[in-house]
């Protein structure tokens, strides 16, 4: 009994730490919301190249953000790779971490980006591609984003 007591704890375990990229609440940091709509983009658990080229289509229309934020402009976007993104205590760490461009206009709905050539990692299929912004105008500044992956990029 006691040893399928702690098996049960170890898999509970596992699953708490797990990086769910679409958590509502505080998902990435501090009043950062998953609230971008992404059509057109990375599917999960895919495999990449360095040097593909990937369209990504995006909106604001999210089941995943309360109307209040909609009446506020989003600013410019950009688009990071992250490696192996784990939760801590009102943050995320990561192993890597890529800027791939921003200054992304909202009104422009996409953006074709080119995956970069990555440096080596523990886990090169924990690879996650964040497009994200923030909304200026509103109460306290919040960020909104989508993450797609996990996925790997292999040469």
């Amino acid at each position: 009994m006691k040893f399928t007591a702690s098996i049960i704890a170890s898999a509970l375990a596992v699953t708490a730490s797990a990086f769910d990229k679409n958590q509502r609440i505080i998902a990435w940091g501090k009043r950062d919301y998953s609230c971008v709509n992404v059509y057109q983009g990375i599917p999960d658990n895919s495999t990449v190249a360095p040097g593909t080229k990937l369209d990504i289509r995006f909106n604001r229309v999210s089941s995943n953000c309360d109307d209040i934020l909609n009446q506020y402009p989003g600013g410019n976007y950009s688009v990071w790779l992250y490696n192996n993104p784990v939760r801590a205590p009102n943050t995320v760490n990561f192993d890597q971490s890529i800027k791939i461009t921003d200054g992304i206009p909202e009104k422009d709905g996409a953006v074709t980006i080119t995956i970069p050539n990555v440096p080596a990692v523990k886990d090169d299929s924990v690879w996650y591609l964040r497009l994200g912004t923030d909304l200026p105008t509103a109460p306290q500044m919040p960020t909104l984003y989508n993450a797609a992956g996990p996925f790997t990029i292999k040469a």
